[in-house]
């Protein structure tokens, strides 16, 4: 913060008419001082280097870099920039992605007007804001990455033979058909199904055939 009294804010998002309503919730605070907006991901940046604001409350989705670049770039140049997230997206891949890129805060653009007050505030102070929604996708979305690392790591542990067996069912093949594909007898094809269903924890050819399709196990 530049000094005691002031947090001296930086508005980017690339409409007018949604600066004006930030503007509008934010300039009559006392210790808010708005010294820039920019409308779209470069000027932002621009901005940032020149005026040096306490605070970057930048939207996800604008031209030229989004917000999510933006405040990537911010933290790779080591600017002492806050970053807070404004955005209408609430979808938890949305939400990581802003974790990872640096941001301090991230609040929806349908919170109440002290929130986003309250969020500027934290953030500006060396806080994390997230709002409850916000929050709760977060989670969903750590959760969702930690299952796929789950998934991929059972993968990995298939032998070589078992991949074989397993693309061969994605493919719709009989046992009889990948064992005379493989040079095997169709009871050991069944030992390594058997097997591959354990290692990958799904019962159903309709699941591991997805299992091969969202890892790509086809064009490896």
């Amino acid at each position: 913060m530049s000094d005691e009294q002031t947090i001296r804010i930086l508005i980017a998002d690339d409409h007018m008419v949604v600066r004006q309503g930030i503007r509008t919730v934010i300039e009559d605070v006392p210790e808010f001082e708005i010294v820039a907006e920019a409308g779209d991901g470069e000027e932002a940046l621009r901005l940032v280097r020149e005026v040096g604001p306490d605070v970057v409350v930048l939207d996800v989705t604008m031209p030229g870099k989004t917000g999510l670049e933006v405040a990537r770039e911010i933290r790779e140049a080591g600017h002492d920039v806050a970053v807070l997230i404004l955005s209408m997206h609430d979808d938890p891949e949305y939400v990581l992605q802003a974790v990872r890129a640096g941001a301090d805060g991230y609040v929806l653009k349908d919170v109440a007007p002290g929130e986003l007050r309250e969020a500027i505030r934290a953030v500006a102070s060396g806080k994390e804001f997230f709002t409850p929604r916000v929050t709760h996708q977060l989670s969903v979305a750590l959760r969702e990455e930690l299952e796929r690392e789950q998934r991929r790591a059972r993968i990995d542990s298939l032998t070589g033979r078992e991949r074989e067996v397993l693309l061969g069912i994605a493919d719709g093949k009989t046992n009889r058909e990948i064992a005379q594909e493989l040079g095997i007898s169709p009871r050991t094809v069944e030992t390594h199904r058997e097997r591959v269903m354990a290692k990958l924890r799904t019962r159903t050819v309709a699941g591991l055939t997805r299992l091969v399709i969202e890892h790509g196990l086809a064009e490896e």
